[in-house]
């Protein structure tokens, strides 16, 4: 927990879950920066989105929320001591539906820019599950092979349908400015923590930390996997996508948490989400990191102690570490790609090795992981 609690005033008051907050802030500056929880449209576990607004040479908003909570996002920012049509800058921390999901009905009706780091709009036409080569690595080959039995085509139909609407407008969305790394705008500056998305940034500004999906109390960001792309798309993309080894993987996103710690425990953070739930606000600073590194290092260990055990394939591993009502119908495959981003890590570590038929064999001691892991701790 921070040292200093940024709460200053609470404008309205929501519900347990989070939904409906709207709050005043104050940095160590005694800039006044405001929270609005944005409820989703359909109700998640991650509970609302959180914008973020500020004045930095005008006024500055992080974030809108999911697809169909438009709705929501004004009736939050209408009690606030500022207009929409005030705001002339909006910042993605990443480019997933619950952060950029009402962009079209924003840029429709007002003037702000969009601002998003520079992966954000090479990318922002694809599907992101579409662009992944997955022939090219066994265990993406395997997660697709047993998906495709264990998943009905229903329920596939209806995840894709669900998200139709939202790609065809993300695809229209017109980015103002590509953010790069230490990128300073006035008192604003951009921290790159790929990970959790290709495109994710953590934004600090005096004594606060605007996190994102890159850090959230009670609950770890589901990590990509490590991610060659599709030739065809490739070839379109600039450069500094060519390689994606930056961008993508259980790995980075790691590397990505030392980064924020590395900043030092000065920093008050807000998240995207969970700020506000059962009834109470969650203040947390980057010592946070620490504690997702370790839940992180458990997943590692069960998957080893079970590799140890005779499990040896995908779909075991996910059965025997995931609880039952996490894998019904589609679910199934988020549980797997999860444990396919950490069998990546262990045989980037040389911990692991994967037969070109699917089976996995811990290779050595099993434990160059916990080395790795002890140095992105030691900061």
């Amino acid at each position: 927990m921070p040292n200093n609690i940024p709460l200053k005033n609470i404008i309205r008051k929501g519900d347990d879950n989070g939904d409906g907050w709207v709050i005043q802030l104050e940095t160590d500056k005694g800039r006044a920066v405001y929270g609005i929880a944005v409820a989703q449209s359909s109700s998640g576990r991650t509970g609302p989105t959180w914008s973020y607004v500020f004045e930095n040479d005008g006024f500055t908003a992080v974030d809108l929320g999911t697809p169909g909570s438009f709705d929501n996002f004004v009736d939050g920012y209408s009690q606030l001591p500022l207009n929409l049509n005030e705001i002339q800058r909006v910042i993605f921390t990443h480019g997933h539906s619950d952060h950029d999901g009402t962009a079209h009905e924003f840029s429709s009706l007002y003037k702000a820019e969009i601002w998003a780091h520079k992966t954000y709009a090479p990318l922002k036409k694809y599907k992101i599950w579409e662009i992944q080569d997955r022939e090219s690595y066994v265990l993406q080959k395997e997660l697709m092979r047993i998906s495709s039995i264990l998943i009905s085509d229903s329920d596939k139909f209806s995840r894709w349908n669900q998200y139709s609407d939202y790609y065809a407008n993300k695809s229209k969305t017109s980015i103002s400015k590509d953010l790069s790394n230490q990128e300073i705008f006035k008192d604003l500056q951009v921290i790159e923590t790929p990970g959790h998305s290709p495109d994710q940034i953590v934004l600090l500004l005096d004594n606060f930390m605007f996190t994102g999906d890159h850090i959230l109390p009670e609950i770890t960001p589901h990590p990509t996997s490590n991610t060659i792309i599709q030739k065809k798309i490739s070839n379109s993309l600039p450069y500094f996508l060519k390689d994606t080894s930056p961008w993508f993987g259980l790995g980075t996103y790691l590397n990505s948490l030392s980064t924020t710690m590395k900043l030092g425990n000065k920093y008050s953070i807000l998240p995207a989400h969970r700020l506000h739930n059962k009834g109470e606000f969650n203040w947390i600073d980057q010592s946070r990191g620490l504690e997702i590194i370790s839940h992180h290092e458990k997943r590692l260990n069960r998957i080893i102690h079970r590799l140890n055990s005779n499990s040896d394939s995908l779909e075991d591993l996910t059965r025997g570490i995931f609880e039952k009502s996490k894998l019904l119908g589609a679910n199934i495959f988020a549980a797997m790609s999860e444990i396919v981003a950490h069998l990546e890590f262990l045989e980037d570590c040389n911990d692991i090795n994967v037969s070109s038929s699917g089976k996995i064999n811990v290779t050595g001691n099993g434990i160059n992981y916990i080395k790795k892991l002890e140095q992105l701790r030691s900061v």
